[in-house]
């Protein structure tokens, strides 16, 4: 699109998973928003979880006279960026966010540029020049400069721009032609080293309450939808807190809709493992202590190591890594979010309590409090490009939005402000499952019963922690591994510096994963962000035996006593005689964004503010890769396979 007076172009595209207000078209994107002469062009991906009262405030306070067009969340960043510009509609919003506005003067047709991530990095966005003459050399005229193309995912970006000048926006930054990119993000806790209120002032206090009431907020905020929405229930204390805050207040909304006349629903909870694993048989007692089928939809999606080696090529390609742990983590991320996505359009998750609470089991070796605080702020910086660009891809990939209460920057704020000597780890404590282990902190928080009176079972509040790849089966990861080692000879590993000299793959592992990273994303290797020395482990400030490039040694220690054939493990100093928590029934044993996924592009042509637009047909580059079906066995609770064929399209996606 352009302006007559202008050589200004500019384009955008955009595909809606529609959450909030989902059947009005108006609400589509990009917004295409007038204020007078300022023309208002966003496409964003995201929630905006105080949306409503960020409009409250620029009419009731502010003096704000347009109306909304629609109730999506989203359409208020347009609103406050054209009262306040882009920096300051950036530091307001309060969700999970990446977003692309254009203005437009109208009356000289100049067009400025502005585009944002989130404080946390919970969704993407890339940017990279174009190659001389525009977007693949439009009209031909070599003499046009190069310009700026964003997406949410690099495939979209592939063949559109030189791949050298990929950047991902960082978390919390924003970005201008002008400014290229800033940190609008500085909470103290995060940016100043000698951040210490626990013991610099005497007044600085936070109880358990205040904590506990912060994370409620925090799930009641991501229940914001207007489609149906579930949860993922690993079987680890994580997601076991969510639920035991989760449910009262899903049942007060169902109970609101009984009283109206309505017909109330169960909530739907994901969980996938293989048979007999920590996560399946803990995710099993969580939900009969949490109400059972009375107000629970469970669903588990059992895999083998026979199905997993087929899908990793397709996780590759939408998760954009060759990272192995991340890889491995994302395996069973698939088949969760592939299971859940035929039932709901939103889950929440229990992702990111590790690094507010010190959960992986490599803090037992910190010496000093300091060190854990610096590594947790560490953990917490690379989030972006691990925890959740997983659950953004995977969810993503089937259409599927995924939201995390423990990274509420509130909730974040006020938990890095508790004296971190309470979230030591005592290695003995560790080996013998007693209090003290890892995240002993979070599992006092939330021992006790919730509103409704349940509490989550002694054996999951106090299990080990277990990555993802690891509670949804022990052995799983080694098979994959000797399968995966058989089909890298000896040669190519040898000659695997030689052939990728960025990021070397260590072992025949990620030298298979690098491969297929290299068959779609050329040139971008750049991109992907390492664990330095290959895991989180090694980046610690203090030397760890717990894990190796391969995962953790000693995966026994994931063990707990709702698997059949384990026994039971005491833990010390546990409230004894709690009967829902010690004693658990077993009857049950036996292609695009959040609000959407964006393309734009933008070249300059001659003139420091005119921009020119071209963009891709992005939904073309979501789902599974163009001409491939996915072919996905899906196992219920009742042990029945039922196979079905389909397009995991990523246009399901908002």
């Amino acid at each position: 699109c352009s302006h007559p007076s202008s050589s200004a172009r500019w384009a955008m595209g955009h595909t809606r998973l529609a959450i909030i207000d989902p059947d009005n078209r108006n609400a589509d994107m990009p917004f295409q928003l007038t204020f007078g002469e300022k023309h208002i062009k966003l496409a964003a991906n995201g929630e905006i979880y105080n949306h409503d009262a960020l409009y409250k405030t620029l009419v009731e306070e502010e003096g704000w006279e347009h109306d909304r067009t629609s109730l999506s969340d989203c359409e208020v960043i347009g609103h406050l960026y054209a009262k306040h510009g882009g920096p300051e509609t950036a530091r307001r919003l309060d969700g999970m966010f990446a977003f692309v506005i254009f203005e437009e003067d109208g009356s000289t047709g100049d067009v400025k540029a502005f585009a944002a991530r989130d404080p946390v990095g919970i969704k993407p966005l890339y940017y990279g020049r174009t190659k001389d003459g525009g977007v693949n050399g439009v009209n031909g005229d070599v003499t046009v400069a190069g310009g700026y193309a964003f997406s949410s995912e690099l495939k979209a970006l592939v063949g559109h721009v030189e791949t050298e000048s990929v950047v991902a926006i960082p978390p919390g930054h924003y970005w201008t032609p002008e400014t290229g990119l800033v940190c609008y993000y500085n909470p103290d806790w995060l940016r100043k080293d000698d951040y210490a209120p626990w013991s610099t002032d005497p007044e600085h206090t936070v109880t358990d309450d205040e904590i506990r009431s912060a994370f409620t907020k925090a799930i009641k905020k991501r229940m914001m939808a207007d489609v149906d929405y579930g949860f993922f229930l690993s079987g680890g204390v994580d997601s076991a807190v969510v639920s035991n805050i989760l449910l009262p207040l899903y049942r007060e909304v169902q109970d609101e809709i009984i009283a109206e006349g309505g017909t109330p629903n169960r909530i739907p909870t994901f969980t996938v493992g293989m048979r007999n694993s920590p996560d399946v048989m803990a995710a099993k007692g969580v939900v009969e202590e949490l109400g059972g089928d009375k107000y629970i939809d469970h669903k588990i999606r059992y895999f083998t190591p026979d199905e997993v080696f087929d899908t990793i090529p397709q996780i590759i390609y939408h998760m954009e890594t060759y990272e192995a742990e991340l890889i491995r983590s994302s395996i069973p991320n698939w088949f969760l979010a592939e299971r859940a996505a035929r039932d709901v359009k939103m889950v929440l998750t229990g992702e990111g309590s590790d690094e507010l609470f010190a959960g992986y089991l490599y803090f037992q070796d910190a010496s000093t409090p300091d060190q854990l605080q610096n590594e947790l702020k560490r953990i917490y910086n690379m989030l972006g490009n691990i925890n959740l660009h997983r659950t953004d891809r995977m969810t993503m990939a089937h259409g599927l939005e995924a939201r995390v209460p423990f990274l509420d920057t509130e909730f974040t704020k006020l938990v890095m402000s508790v004296d971190p000597a309470r979230k030591m780890v005592d290695p003995d404590a560790v080996r013998n499952n007693a209090r003290g282990r890892e995240k002993t902190m979070l599992r006092e928080l939330f021992e006790g019963p919730n509103a409704n009176g349940e509490s989550i079972p002694t054996p999951v509040l106090w299990r080990a922690k277990a990555m993802q790849c690891e509670g949804v089966g022990e052995d799983w990861v080694s098979i994959l591994q000797n399968k995966l080692s058989s089909l890298v000879s000896d040669e190519e590993m040898a000659r695997a510096a030689e052939d990728f000299p960025v990021n070397t793959p260590h072992t025949k592992e990620e030298l298979y994963y690098r491969k297929i990273y290299e068959s779609h994303f050329h040139g971008l290797e750049h991109v992907v962000k390492l664990w330095p020395g290959g895991g989180r482990a090694m980046g610690a400030e203090w030397k760890s035996d717990m894990y190796t490039r391969e995962g953790l040694k000693n995966v026994n220690l994931l063990s707990h006593a709702l698997q059949e054939g384990k026994a039971e493990t005491a833990v010390e100093g546990a409230a004894s005689g709690s009967e829902s928590g010690s004693s658990v029934s077993l009857k049950a044993m036996g292609g695009m964004s959040s609000n959407s996924r964006m393309m734009s592009t933008l070249t300059p042509f001659g003139k420091p503010v005119g921009w020119s637009m071209a963009a891709g047909t992005y939904a073309a580059t979501r789902g599974i890769p163009r001409g491939g079906n996915s072919d996905v066995s899906s196992r219920e609770m009742s042990g029945s396979a039922s196979t079905t064929t389909s397009e995991l399209s990523g246009e399901q996606r908002q």
